[in-house]
């Protein structure tokens, strides 16, 4: 064997943070077109022989088919002030594999915080921060319109 094979270091997963909408293609179809994507930008998330447009589907940044965050941010502006139902998870993996998601919309609701009980008090109230900063921003990305 070559000795430069010997010493390279083993290969790692190729992990990275992700943005994901998930929503109905329809919408997720269409607004990544007004956003500058190509067609197909919205990833079903099961896939049919016959698709049902308003099957769930996702749009995820960074992806292959959405490399700059401009036009997923686009897409997500779209999406609320069009008063489409979304949910929005921030995850770990790799675009076609995530292996961590976490539920930043819709938000955490009060009694779900009862329930996660004292223990998760930290990481309910971290997930609040984070809908209060993303409710800022789509308040922003909607007057900036």
């Amino acid at each position: 064997m070559p000795s430069s094979l010997q010493h390279q270091e083993p290969l790692k997963p190729f992990d990275q943070y992700l943005w994901i909408i998930e929503g109905p293609f329809y919408y997720l179809d269409k607004y990544a077109l007004q956003a500058g994507l190509g067609p197909d930008s919205a990833i079903p998330i099961i896939f049919r022989v016959h698709q049902d447009p308003f099957d769930q589907a996702w749009l995820t940044y960074p992806g292959i088919k959405c490399r700059r965050p401009e036009n997923w941010l686009k897409v997500l502006a779209l999406m609320y002030v069009n008063h489409v139902n979304f949910r929005l998870y921030q995850g770990e993996g790799r675009e076609e594999s995530p292996y961590s998601l976490t539920l930043l919309r819709p938000s955490i609701h009060e009694d779900l915080r009862v329930i996660l009980g004292l223990a998760a008090q930290k990481k309910a109230s971290e997930l609040q921060k984070l809908e209060n900063l993303l409710e800022r921003a789509f308040s922003k990305l909607h007057d900036m319109g």
